[in-house]
């Protein structure tokens, strides 16, 4: 009788995917999420110690829409600027540490997808965080400050100083950052949809229309502000990689087709 070979011994490595259990699944789960949590809590450290040079950098859009370099913020609660602290780090580690998150998690979901689609994830990873950086520069450039000038200046009332709440701010800050990077994801989503065969060029550009009114609907939930300009500032960079993302996957199509 020959001997009994272990499991890895006698199943291919691609093909014991396959047979893993639920359980199996779920501590490889667990595994990544500990070694995502880990990644956020270094660069959170590190985020911490340099936590008074981030808050100058952060707080000069505030600065600029005043046009006072010396603009200062109400402390409405005691524990405020601990928080404050410590928020900053957690989310700038975030941000900082997205494109090692997705390979986490892309490491999870790939064994999932086709060969093709599989050999993508380099160039998906890399992609999907030009793309959230992008909307983060956008935001932080162009948005945030103006948006910030809209709401403090031009609308702000006769008799009312223009002074924000030192966690209103950040809470601001960090909202609208997010909204635009997450929301540059959209070209990302629908080449994955189409790299599985979920989505067709041929259907996104025949419901097109509707598409658009879904792009308007989502800016006017997640603009920064209740303005028409707020959510143009939002619609309009998603109404372009909308036509970005049909052209991309329209090469990708013809490229498998030859």
């Amino acid at each position: 009788m020959s001997p009994t070979l272990k499991p890895e011994e006698s199943v291919p490595i691609d093909d014991r995917e396959k047979f893993m259990t639920l359980g199996d699944h779920l501590e490889e789960l667990r595994q990544r999420l500990i070694w995502g949590m880990g990644i956020v809590f270094i660069f959170t450290a590190i985020a911490l110690v340099f936590g008074a040079e981030i808050h100058t950098s952060f707080i000069e859009p505030y600065r600029k829409a005043l046009g006072d370099p010396k603009a200062t913020f109400y402390q409405i609660k005691l524990m405020a600027p601990f928080l404050i602290y410590l928020k900053t780090a957690f989310m700038l580690s975030i941000l900082i540490a997205f494109p090692f998150l997705f390979y986490i998690l892309w490491g999870f979901v790939a064994p999932a997808l086709d060969a093709k689609t599989e050999r993508m994830g380099i160039f998906i990873i890399v992609f999907s965080t030009i793309l959230f950086w992008s909307g983060i520069a956008l935001c932080w450039f162009t948005v945030f400050e103006n948006f910030l000038k809209i709401f403090l200046i031009t609308w702000m009332p006769e008799g009312v100083e223009a002074k924000l709440p030192i966690d209103e701010y950040y809470d601001l800050f960090f909202n609208l950052h997010l909204i635009f990077g997450i929301s540059f994801q959209l070209p990302v989503l629908l080449v994955l949809l189409g790299r599985l065969g979920i989505v067709k060029t041929s259907f996104l550009i025949n419901r097109w229309r509707e598409i658009i009114i879904g792009l308007a609907v989502f800016a006017a939930i997640f603009s920064p502000g209740p303005d028409v300009v707020s959510m143009l500032m939002l619609f309009g960079p998603l109404v372009f990689l909308f036509a970005f993302s049909l052209g991309l996957m329209k090469f990708l199509e013809k490229r498998d087709a030859v």
